[in-house]
């Protein structure tokens, strides 16, 4: 077997092994009771209320920018041993979507 049945055949038996542990665990894990602790905020051991929370986009930019310079290494680094036309397409998309990320106004 080689090709498309044998990547066809793991993806089926990763498939299956995910939804068997899923499924047996959920089965298995104990049951929480729901109330209405569990839907307080909670930080650091006190209370702490909702309108007190500011979420700042300013880091998230820089780990989208980091997420696709480092995906576009892993994918450079993988066509070496394929097609580098490939790699050279996408390095191409992944800097624009690195321009369109750091110049966002």
């Amino acid at each position: 077997m080689s090709g498309i049945p044998t990547f066809g055949l793991a993806l089926l038996v990763s498939l299956l092994s995910a939804c068997g542990l899923y499924f047996s665990a959920r089965l298995l894990a104990p049951k929480g009771k729901k109330s209405k602790e569990k839907l307080m905020v909670y930080a650091c051991g006190e209370n702490y209320p909702a309108e007190k929370f500011q979420f700042r986009l300013q880091l998230f930019y820089y780990a989208v920018f980091f997420t696709i310079l480092e995906t576009a290494g892993f994918i450079i680094f993988t066509s070496a041993f394929a097609n580098p036309l490939y790699g050279g397409i996408f390095v191409i998309f992944a800097a624009i979507a690195a321009v369109l990320v750091l110049y966002r106004r």
